[in-house]
């Protein structure tokens, strides 16, 4: 048995043996049903909590703590159980599946932490090495025959999420994050799955596990590489889990079986947790009764009524507890705008935000927020153009400092801004493009010139030898006029060069930008030297964000992003390089945006080695000294 040393509802327990090609492995089930009485009070108790609630200061048992004490597996009493024995091959295929009623004699039963999974495993002298190993080994094999069949599956121990059956990311409880997780999961996905089709085999109604999705063209396997690449982003990953949403829909109980596409399996049942879920206990209850030579206990028309009962419960508590976690959410940000801390608000939150804040005047951190979010690659054109919009003298006086890094860094955010800003605004007047080429020019190294207008709105002629550069800066032009900080210049002449050179001067840089980066500062190794655990661990989830609030702090000018892209046009190899203070990394993605975030986390990592072998060889230098 694996759980939590302080587990006191322990629905199963299981053995695994190595045998030729493959293993032979045997899963038991508290038998919870004996001890309740269906359509009794102590059944109506469970049907009306559904599940077991685990709520921050207590555990509220479905079944009421003496009934779970009675029916619990434990590792110094007798139980009754019911026992899942089936052989799997080397692909991860089960076969040769039987069900039967099995008891546990007293001390049978050997309990195990999740901690100690791995310990077990780690030590070849410890005498459940043999089997901890087996089990382990067979939770590979089917998760990897679950992947090669499409579902998707995912679990990352190291920052601690898990995919849940019905595609949804949720967090793995920190002192379960070892191998003993995984093997629990897969061996009971494997059981409930061979107790489904076991059931279809000997014609049992009983409450199936179904999931259906609106996913077109691709499967669990595209989406788990992406959501792991996103993990380390909070707007990629949160742009992916509205697109799970949408697509996968929640699993369901039902009286026949419809499959199972987050599992990727043509059926599927909860049968391993009747002390915890109602649901697993009316199944085990039907099992039983066929194993007894007894009829099911249940027409169609109550298995029906069972199955919509616990279906409408749970979505209405799953609304319930989303209510609770978005009024939580929203307690958290208000406080941190009251705080002038912006740099915790997720990119909804900021959005609502600032939307609202470019209504009036500017709030006091804003400014630097708009910073760090330019230098962390996170700022949108609708950022920009939110501010376009913004009323005050004050508003001006930060576009003014702020439009040229902007410009600087993302000249193609120009059209986008415009755009925005006429939405905004309600301003239904066409941006015109006027472009000329230098009739000077050689036919070989043409130059253009282009500006754009918006009514009497006309921005500066910008001469280019890439009319798609000219245009670009074209469109700042525009919007230096739209805010006021440039008069329009219809009657400007176009300003040709006057010698052969390949292109017009530059927009003013972002500060630090295109400098050479100087070595990190003392105060930067001290201060990356001395981040604890948990800090460096926030750090590789948000590589991206993190290291935009580091070059803000330390003035250290931008993280250089370069990308290099190679492969065929329908299966492009993005490159990213990223850089900072001398230090690099570079990372290789399917997606450009997967593989920014790549090489981020790498030169955080790089950053970190680097700050702390500074640290040491300081301090071994001073030991030296004295």
């Amino acid at each position: 048995m694996i759980d939590d040393p302080s587990s006191r509802d322990l629905d199963d327990a299981f053995t695994v043996n190595s045998v030729h090609g493959g293993w032979r492995v045997q899963v038991f089930i508290a038998a919870a049903a004996d001890l309740i009485l269906a359509g009794g009070a102590e059944d109506a108790r469970a049907r009306g909590r559904v599940e077991s609630r685990y709520l921050p200061r207590k555990t509220i048992p479905m079944l009421g703590e003496r009934i779970e004490r009675a029916a619990t597996l434990s590792d110094r009493e007798e139980r009754s159980a019911l026992s899942i024995t089936a052989d799997v091959d080397e692909a991860g295929t089960c076969s040769n599946v039987s069900v039967a009623r099995a008891i546990l004699p007293a001390a049978s039963c050997v309990r195990l932490s999740y901690k100690q999974v791995p310990e077990v495993l780690d030590d070849q002298h410890h005498w459940l090495h043999e089997q901890v190993g087996a089990a382990h080994a067979l939770s590979q094999t089917l998760l990897a025959g679950r992947r090669a069949a499409g579902a998707l599956a995912l679990y990352d121990l190291t920052r601690g999420f898990v995919v849940t059956e019905d595609g949804a990311i949720a967090r793995i409880p920190q002192h379960k994050r070892t191998v003993g997780y995984v093997i629990v999961q897969e061996l009971m996905i494997a059981a409930n799955a061979a107790l489904a089709t076991w059931c279809i085999d000997h014609e049992l109604a009983i409450l199936f596990r179904n999931h259906r999705t609106s996913l077109l063209g691709t499967d669990g396997t595209d989406l788990a590489t992406d959501i792991a690449a996103s993990l380390h982003d909070p707007k990629l990953f949160a742009q992916l889990q509205d697109r799970i949403n949408r697509t996968y829909g929640k699993a369901v109980y039902a009286s026949t079986p419809r499959g199972h596409h987050g599992l990727s399996l043509m059926a599927y049942t909860h049968a391993t947790s009747p002390l915890r879920r109602y649901a697993d206990l009316v199944t085990e209850r039907i099992i039983f009764a066929h194993l007894d030579g007894q009829p099911n206990p249940y027409s169609a028309t109550e298995l029906g009524a069972i199955a919509n009962h616990i279906n409408t419960e749970l979505a209405a508590r799953r609304q319930q507890k989303s209510e609770h976690f978005k009024q939580q959410s929203r307690k958290a940000a208000a406080a941190d705008i009251l705080t002038g801390d912006y740099s915790r608000l997720d990119q909804k939150q900021w959005r609502k935000m600032f939307d609202l804040m470019t209504k009036v005047e500017p709030a006091a951190g804003i400014e630097n927020e708009l910073n760090r979010r330019l230098a962390g690659g996170i700022l949108l054109p609708n950022d920009v153009a939110r501010m376009a919009t913004a009323p005050g003298a004050d508003w001006q006086q930060i576009q003014k400092r702020f439009y040229p890094k902007v410009r600087a860094q993302h000249p193609e955010f120009g059209a986008s801004v415009i755009s925005g800003w006429a939405q905004i605004t309600g301003q239904n007047v066409p941006v015109e493009v006027d472009e000329l080429r230098d009739p000077t020019s050689a036919p070989h190294q043409p130059r253009f010139a282009v500006r754009a207008r918006m009514g009497d709105k006309v921005g500066r002629w910008q001469v280019d030898k890439s009319k798609k550069a000219a245009q670009a800066q074209a469109m700042w032009e525009l919007v230096a006029v739209l805010g006021g900080h440039q008069p329009s210049s219809s009657d400007e002449p176009v300003p040709w060069p006057a010698n052969d050179v390949d292109h017009a001067p530059e927009p003013p840089a972002a500060p630090g930008r295109g400098e050479p980066q100087g070595p990190l500062s003392d105060e930067v190794i001290r201060h990356l030297a001395s981040l604890p655990p948990a800090k460096r661990a926030r750090a590789a989830d948000n590589p991206v964000g993190w290291l935009g609030s580091l070059v803000v702090t330390y003035q250290l000018g931008p993280v250089d992003y370069s990308y290099q892209v190679e492969g065929p046009p329908h299966a492009p190899v993005f490159t990213c390089t990223a850089s900072l203070a001398g230090h690099s990394a570079a990372r290789g993605s399917s997606s450009k945006n997967q593989a920014r975030v790549a090489a981020a986390q790498s030169l955080v990592q790089v950053l970190l080695d680097a700050a702390s072998t500074n640290k040491t060889a300081e301090v071994a230098q001073e030991g030296y000294e004295r």
